[in-house]
């Protein structure tokens, strides 16, 4: 009999060894009596197992956390109080990531090669951690490296101002592995390079989901960038930035998007398709530097320069209606579609006839001259992601 419960005490032993490593649910604060408590976000997220969810109690968090494993995170309501703050610590920002570019990134939350990090609820305010793009040191409020994946949900992005090397979220994959990223209902403020960045290597190897946003990076250069991904950018606000959207990927759709108050409300660098959005108050409403694009669908209005500016590329250009600027297409290639224009002293300008005319037409486009931003920034500040016209390749 003894025996017998021996043996029944050692084969338990291997489920007793399991226990801890299972998915648990834990709390940082004390607001969950019957959770096991953490004082820090950092330490939560370095003692739970895979697969875990962090509840945080609303407050501010001083801190920097990396999370290298499967779980999810997110604020909670107590009561009527629902802000979880995370800025940064007292003795600044460190330098925690290195980006598929090669530049030290100082992440206030950094996902490190781990899928299925869902953020949810969180604002990340990087007020304080400026340190002026010394040494090419990036920050970023959430940070999601190569070989990561999951969703951002309802978070707050804001501060993330650093000498025009800061970003509000930062997604890339420079694996070869597929990776994916969600970003929604989110919002992003006061940054001064771009509100959200997702990029990969010169094949993509990241699809995105960025939708129903509010990115208003007011100092910054881009609204959203998305450089060799596939996915969609859609049903975003976006407004005060030198580029709404900058499209450095042909797989990427951008659609019904609001885009206000901005030097180039869309800017197609490698042909993709910008389809029913409504675009006011630019210098230029849609700007192509790529044949083969899709421009269809879409209202723009109050355009200083141009609504469409084909740059003598080749594109499908139908379906849009240009309220309100001095040219409705500017340097059209010949052959475009059906597009209705209202209040513009010239509908269309075709400058393209020839190959030559073709060749000198950027440098003759009033749109360099638009942008002062381009301007004041010598070419090694205006690349990607802090740039988007890129004189940088990974």
């Amino acid at each position: 009999m003894l025996r017998h419960r021996f043996l029944l005490w050692l084969a338990a032993l291997p489920l007793l060894a399991v226990q801890p490593l299972l998915a648990s649910t834990v709390q940082v604060g004390t607001c969950k009596p019957h959770l096991k408590s953490f004082s820090t976000i950092s330490d939560a997220v370095g003692s739970v197992s895979a697969g875990s969810t962090i509840e945080v109690c609303p407050g501010t968090y001083a801190e920097q956390v990396t999370i290298a494993r499967q779980l999810t995170l997110e604020g909670v309501t107590v009561g009527t109080a629902n802000q979880v703050l995370i800025t940064v610590p007292t003795a600044g920002l460190l330098p925690n990531a290195v980006s598929m570019f090669g530049e030290a990134v100082a992440a206030q939350i950094f996902v490190q090669g781990a899928d299925d990090v869902d953020i949810t609820n969180i604002a990340v305010d990087g007020t304080g951690g400026d340190m002026g793009c010394t040494g090419n040191l990036w920050i970023a409020g959430i940070f999601y490296g190569s070989g990561s994946s999951g969703t951002v949900d309802r978070v707050r992005a804001s501060g993330q101002v650093n000498g025009t090397c800061g970003v509000g979220i930062w997604a890339e994959n420079g694996d070869s592995r597929t990776k994916w990223i969600t970003i929604e209902n989110s919002s992003v403020y006061n940054v001064d390079s771009s509100g959200i960045f997702a990029g990969s290597g010169g094949t993509p190897t990241l699809s995105v989901n960025v939708n129903n946003d509010v990115v208003n990076p007011i100092i910054g250069t881009a609204g959203i960038i998305a450089e060799s991904v596939n996915g969609q950018i859609h049903d975003n606000d976006i407004s005060n930035a030198s580029v709404g959207v900058f499209d450095g990927a042909p797989a990427v759709s951008v659609s019904a998007n609001t885009i206000m108050t901005t030097v180039y409300g869309m800017w197609l660098a490698s042909g993709g398709s910008a389809v029913n959005n409504e675009v006011s108050s630019s210098s230029i409403g849609v700007l192509l530097a790529a044949p083969g694009a899709t421009v269809q669908n879409n209202r723009v209005m109050s355009s200083a320069i141009a609504g469409v500016d084909m740059g003598c590329f080749s594109a499908k250009v139908s379906g849009n209606f240009v309220n309100d600027a001095a040219i409705g297409i500017a340097q059209a290639r010949a052959g475009i579609g059906s597009n209705a224009f209202a209040n513009t002293a010239t509908t269309v300008t075709d400058g393209c006839a020839t190959a030559a005319a073709a060749s000198l037409a950027v440098k003759a486009n009033s749109r360099v001259q638009a942008n002062s931003a381009v301007q004041a920034n010598s070419p090694q500040q205006w690349h990607t992601p802090a740039t988007p016209l890129g004189t940088r390749t990974k």
